[in-house]
């Protein structure tokens, strides 16, 4: 794993080649970093002193790669048992743009995919109806999906539509696209602005069986709604985090 020597055709070995940067620890942390994705998490990395002798480094030179990689939390010490590979985070951005967990995902080059696990056709429960600003009992389309990243399932979410508004959409693809974007270019909706609260809840043993988390562990929670150009409540949902993959990003702007 880290222990190997970078492939010749690694950016990071190419850069070594030509000279190895001063200090020597940014060229073994990016080394380290350069593979990671493919680690996974609670994998141990071998100790300092394998790495030392890999790389023909010295033990400070290790140490601070590793110090650098764990305050970026990639990697997480464990005393008297070594060093091991974190769970990678989701960061769940709260910024004043109207795209989905998909557009997010697929903006940053995270990789991920989609499992829907319920798409179907409902009358509006008394929590949904009052959401969407619609009657009691009116046809909405609940859709359960559970998005994986690097293949752990991470969050679980249940979004529901008026069926008024976009008739048809329980029978559309959404394992490889985007509700947001289907919602705009299929149905021609506005998406202008929502709103999203986050709380924390425990774990249930449904949610723990698809998140493969233990039952009571927590959950970063958010839940909120969708609202068009002309004021139509047009989405209303829940998500639940692993909160040992998940963070919350909140950007702060200077008035």
């Amino acid at each position: 794993m880290v222990a190997q020597s970078p492939a010749e055709s690694s950016p990071v070995a190419a850069a070594y080649r030509a000279g190895p940067p001063s200090p020597k620890y940014q060229w073994l942390r990016e080394l380290i970093r350069e593979d990671y994705a493919s680690w996974d998490p609670g994998t141990p990395i071998p100790s300092e002193a394998e790495l030392c002798q890999t790389h023909g480094v010295s033990r400070t030179t290790v140490r601070k790669a590793l110090d650098d990689l764990a305050n970026d939390g990639l990697l997480y010490r464990v005393q008297g048992k070594g060093t091991f590979v974190a769970a990678t985070r989701v960061p769940e951005r709260f910024v004043q743009f109207t795209a989905g967990f998909y557009e997010d995902m697929l903006a940053r080059g995270i990789p991920f995919r989609t499992e829907v696990l319920e798409q179907t056709v409902i009358e509006a429960p008394k929590d949904i109806a009052g959401k969407l600003r619609v009657a009691l009992g009116e046809l909405a389309v609940k859709i359960r999906r559970l998005r994986y990243v690097n293949n752990h399932p991470v969050l679980l979410s249940d979004s529901y539509v008026p069926l008024s508004l976009f008739p048809g959409i329980d029978r559309e693809d959404l394992r490889n696209a985007s509700l947001y974007a289907t919602l705009r270019e299929k149905y021609g909706a506005k998406l202008a602005r929502g709103t999203r609260y986050v709380s924390a809840a425990s774990c249930t043993e449904e949610q723990g069986r698809l998140l493969n988390a233990p039952p009571g562990s927590p959950l970063l929670v958010i839940s909120g709604v969708m609202v068009d150009t002309v004021g139509r409540l047009i989405e209303a949902g829940t998500a639940w985090l692993r909160s040992d993959f998940a963070e919350v990003e909140i950007e702060v702007v200077s008035r």
